[in-house]
């Protein structure tokens, strides 16, 4: 982080004084007080199962410059005894989002930001963008799923005075989210990576998640661009409207950037893209041809040629816990545990069914949350999906997976090839008990189901 001074950052946020301000820079900024280095920031945030404002004491331990609360609280001694400085703000977390934006325009032009939306794959897009970027300029990453109100702004923090871009993933399940960080972080390039049912007890219906990922243009900046698939026509129409520049990908030939004579290799795909550059993609799953053809479009856009892209994408590995192969002792086991949703646990299903070189195939799927009034219907045309495939088991966990394992059943699927299972403490124990060398297990559903764990049970298992 580029550091700033104290008296600059309380006239920013119109923030009280609770004690006199120190001299000097704050050279960083926390929430997390186990996370604190001498000079950083601490902002206590309230959160659901924790407030920082009980971890001030800490904070003034681990050498804080300078604490940010938004309530009156007995401050304890080591908070004056270490000359701290306390800046009281109506609210810490909307603090927290202002105090982020003026330090992303302060950062000018020398930063090109690119922010990240998408009902799907906007983590891997992310990373593609970090990873072939990197080969030619330096920048930084959202952490892990650093992608809220919250989030967002400890991204832009991390961003340094050598860094020449930074990508921002954004993430949202309530009307309005994605705009409100668009403004914070100001993007040069915003990415709409796909469109689909996704986060519906919050976005209503697929003309609400529309609306929500196209408000990242809210806050783009004067000659940005935005970078959108076209596989939902109310989208880029949405897009177009709005006298932006946008870059379409795709695989179709209308496109700016797109693919053709996709063909599945061992490990992964092969396919051209429109200007004749062979491209070597090491990821399984069609759907990665769609997010790697998103990531070159913005590359091009901030001077990388595709044949440098190519180079660097073909280092690629999978994002953790999406689409990661592992063998094991005989079988194929085929990590996808991240999240879930009706397009991703389709994409899924068609990568499962793809694979030729399968004695069976074994598909493991949790409850698809966050669907609102439109759960049942989707759980119920998974499980037609699923019966019309190549698939040979089902085990399905949870109370709506259970009307996927029905709908399978409905539509002709055998009754021994169905397995309905409450919850997911057995059910790895009766997956080991089912299966036998060359089957290909796939393992998918909502990040509450914890499906990881099912993952991590049969990685030890022995055969």
């Amino acid at each position: 982080m580029k550091p700033l001074l104290l008296e600059e950052i309380r006239h920013v946020l119109h923030a009280e004084k609770k004690t006199v301000l120190s001299k000097g820079l704050v050279t960083g900024v926390k929430i997390d007080s186990r996370q604190l280095q001498p000079g950083d920031l601490f902002v206590a945030i309230r959160g659901a199962r924790f407030d920082g404002h009980d971890f001030i004491a800490q904070a003034a331990d681990k050498g804080a410059k300078a604490i940010i609360v938004d309530r009156d609280i007995p401050l304890p001694e080591q908070v004056t005894r270490n000359e701290i400085s306390v800046l009281k703000v109506a609210n810490t977390v909307e603090a927290l989002g202002s105090l982020a934006q003026y330090y992303r325009r302060s950062l000018g032009s020398s930063v090109d930001v690119i922010g990240v939306t998408g009902s799907n794959g906007k983590t891997t897009v992310r990373e593609m963008i970090y990873h072939t970027l990197s080969y030619k300029r330096r920048g930084y990453s959202s952490p892990k799923n650093y992608n809220n109100q919250i989030g967002v702004p400890i991204t832009l923090f991390g961003i340094d005075s050598d860094h020449d871009f930074a990508v921002v993933e954004m993430g949202s399940n309530a009307p309005g989210e994605i705009a409100g960080l668009s403004r914070i972080a100001e993007p040069d390039v915003a990415v709409i990576t796909h469109v689909g049912a996704s986060h519906l007890e919050g976005l209503k219906d697929i003309d609400g998640v529309s609306a929500e990922k196209v408000s990242i243009v809210t806050g783009l900046r004067q000659r940005g661009v935005v970078v959108c698939g076209t596989e939902h026509g109310p989208t880029l129409e949405k897009i177009r409207t709005l006298d932006k520049g946008v870059i379409t990908f795709g695989l179709d030939e209308s496109c700016d950037v797109y693919a053709t004579d996709v063909k599945r290799i061992q490990g992964g795909i092969r396919f051209l893209t429109n200007d004749h550059c062979d491209i070597l993609l090491p990821l399984l799953g069609l759907h990665n041809v769609r997010n790697a053809l998103a990531a070159l479009a913005v590359v091009r856009r901030l001077g990388m040629t595709t044949a440098e892209f190519a180079r660097a994408i073909a280092e690629f590995r999978p994002v953790d816990r999406r689409m990661v192969p592992q063998e094991v002792n005989g079988i194929t086991i085929i990590d996808d545990s991240y999240n879930a949703n009706p397009v991703s646990m389709k994409a899924a299903l068609e990568e499962l069914t793809s694979r030729a070189d399968a004695q069976r195939r074994v598909l493991v799927c949790g409850d698809m949350n966050e669907l609102g009034d439109h759960s049942d219907k989707y759980h119920r045309e998974l499980g037609r999906m699923v019966a019309a495939s190549n698939i040979d088991l089902l085990f399905a966990v949870g109370e709506s997976a259970a009307l996927t394992a029905r709908a399978a059943l409905e539509a002709g699927m055998g009754w021994s090839n169905v397995q309905r299972i409450v919850g997911s403490k057995r059910l790895a124990r009766l997956i080991k008990s089912m299966i036998h060398n060359g089957d290909v297990i796939l393992v998918k559903g909502s990040r509450a189901m914890e499906m990881e764990k099912v993952v991590a049970s049969l990685a030890r298992w022995k055969g």
